[in-house]
């Protein structure tokens, strides 16, 4: 008797289906020389972009600001900080440099959720230094009548009121504070109050709100 060898099984792969104009805009969109967001370690972000510029040869920006901060010695020390702690953006082309980007020290990762990370217009980029490093240079108090301080300097340290008046370019406010159960209005230095609003307010008003950024998933400007 003759054994039957079975047929061959041939097996057709199904059709190649084209991508859909959802899924191909995206990945043309992010191809190509442009600006990208990524995450830097924090409290070195700026250290990051120097990092690119230096060993990668890529153009970086981390924006910073300065801020008033009450100093653990009394009075009120000013500080630079991230506009946006724990991220930075970089100019590169993806997905060629994208490497050497990561692998520079500082960075952690390039934000993208889920697909290919998004491109940040040049406008954008240019509007934060604009209105970013102009902050850096200098700083002065700013309140408003209704503000919530706190006194860091003097011998009211410690205590909390709320702004009275306050007119740009002096340099005192009129607190109203309590005061062994009573409402004391006094005039203070500007430059020995702490406002809890301080921060938003150091920022420029045109970065507080920027549609760009938020739409990378970074959050609003401080």
């Amino acid at each position: 008797m003759f054994a039957l060898s079975p047929a061959p099984l041939v097996l057709t792969p199904p059709a190649a289906q084209p991508l859909s104009a959802a899924v191909l805009r995206p990945l043309l969109d992010a191809c190509g020389l442009g600006w990208f967001c990524l995450r830097g370690a924090g409290r070195r972000e700026h250290l990051a972009a120097l990092n690119l510029a230096r060993r990668a040869e890529v153009e970086a920006f981390a924006p910073r600001i300065r801020v008033r901060r009450e100093s653990k010695t009394g009075g009120v020390a000013v500080t630079t900080e991230a506009l946006f702690p724990g991220y930075l953006f970089a100019r590169f082309r993806y997905p060629d440099q994208v490497r050497r980007v990561m692998s520079t020290s500082g960075v952690l990762g390039l934000v993208a959720f889920g697909g290919p990370p998004p491109r940040l217009d040049d406008s954008t980029i240019a509007h934060l230094r604009h209105h970013a490093e102009p902050a850096v240079a200098a700083i002065s108090p700013v309140f408003e009548a209704g503000d919530w301080v706190r006194v860091a300097g003097g011998c009211f340290r410690g205590t909390e009121g709320r702004v009275r008046e306050f007119e740009a370019g002096h340099d005192r406010v009129c607190v109203l504070l309590s005061l062994l159960g009573h409402n004391v209005e006094i005039s203070l230095p500007a430059d020995q109050l702490i406002s809890r609003i301080e921060l938003p307010k150091l920022v420029p008003s045109a970065l507080r709100t920027l549609g760009a950024i938020t739409s990378v998933g970074l959050p609003e400007a401080r």
